[in-house]
């Protein structure tokens, strides 16, 4: 690994860890609250050209049969916490009780060329892993401005992304699941679609350049939950939507927040509603997709959470990942210690770092998710 560990890494987070230069290193769920305008590109029209289909014997296999997750064959996992390495994540299952198939991982991003050819230290930290990586690839560096969007829209940072396509090959993960550009409908992103038209074809210039080089790549498409403002995608997620030759799995990334649910029947209305993990289901079937949810956990850390830890947050989400799994490509909890974060952990102890240990949870998610 070089000595270089990173620590845990979401969203928009940004910091510098021990020993390694400055990369993504919080927790930190961005508030939406930005109220950045995009301007008006002069770019060339979006990239047509059709992507050649991932191999079938790379892309994510349906789960196991509708009514029980994971089951022998879910894809399910966990980022690490407090290091995105291996042994982080080996931690977490054998708490749990199961194994883990896969495991999330996030790229620096303080950079274009750290974003991309200089991420190598990510895929070290996991090596000997027996699982797939799914990695949170934003597609523009932390401190990116709208004319980053546009530039790599406009195909500025084509190289860029055939360097990442290359590392994937080099470091033996070419068959891993790429979240581009995550989270992209609200207004806290660097990537955020402000400009709906300059993030389609980012995306597709990200998916095609780094398929050129790797036809093994998974790409995910993953929502934020629970609403899009009118500054992104023009009020409606789907809008973003880059295609279906650039797109393999349809996600999202859901929390007990914005709203949290007060009850099961509650939960289901939440995600019935625009930007819930029905609504967003529903469209990943009507485009013929495996479906994924990158991101989820209790959040009573959220300021968009009012019922605390609800363990039957865990519960639920089970229940609709059986009800859903011969469609399921992967979902991973998100485990996090942070003060004023989503605050998810459910496994280490409180003290230090940590500040919570949602411990009913915790027992509800071994007795789920445990063999």
């Amino acid at each position: 690994m070089g000595g270089l560990l990173l620590t845990l890494a979401v969203v928009a987070g940004c910091g510098s860890p021990p020993g390694h230069p400055p990369e993504p290193s919080t927790t930190t769920r961005p508030t939406a609250t930005s109220t950045t305008t995009q301007p008006t590109s002069t770019r060339p029209p979006s990239p047509t050209t059709t992507a050649a289909p991932s191999p079938t014997t790379t892309a994510p296999t349906p789960g196991p049969a509708d009514g029980e997750w994971p089951g022998a064959n879910g894809l399910s996992g966990v980022n690490g916490d407090p290091i995105i390495d291996r042994a982080s994540v080996e931690a977490f299952c054998t708490w749990r009780g199961r194994d883990c198939p896969v495991a999330m991982a996030y790229t620096s991003r303080d950079s274009w060329s750290k974003m991309t050819a200089g991420t190598g230290w990510m895929f070290d930290n996991f090596e000997g892993f027996p699982g797939r990586l799914v990695i949170s690839q934003g597609l523009t560096p932390n401190d990116g401005t709208p004319q980053d969007l546009a530039d790599c829209a406009a195909g500025d940072h084509d190289q860029d992304w055939r360097n990442f396509g290359d590392l994937m090959v080099e470091k033996g993960r070419a068959d891993s699941i790429v979240r581009l550009g995550w989270e992209f409908n609200g207004t806290f992103m660097p990537w955020s679609a402000l400009d709906t038209q300059d993030y389609i074809d980012c995306f597709r210039h990200a998916a095609l350049a780094i398929r050129e080089v790797n036809p093994e790549v998974v790409v995910d498409w993953t929502i934020n939950a629970h609403g899009t403002p009118d500054e992104a995608c023009d009020g409606v997620s789907t809008n973003c939507y880059p295609g279906d030759d650039v797109v393999d799995v349809i996600g999202i990334d859901n929390y007990d927040q914005g709203p949290s649910a007060d009850d099961e029947a509650d939960f289901l209305r939440i995600a019935d509603a625009p930007d819930g993990l029905n609504w967003i289901y529903d469209f990943a079937v009507d485009h013929d997709k495996l479906f994924s949810v990158g991101e989820w956990g209790v959040a009573p850390g959220s300021d968009w959470n009012d019922n605390g830890e609800n363990p039957e947050f865990i519960r639920w989400m089970n229940h609709w990942f059986a009800d859903h799994a011969s469609n399921l490509a992967y979902e991973t909890y998100f485990t996090n210690c942070q003060d004023g974060e989503v605050e998810s952990n459910l496994y280490r102890p409180a003290g230090g770092d940590c500040v919570r240990r949602n411990a009913a949870a915790g027992t509800l998610y071994q007795e789920l998710w445990g063999e």
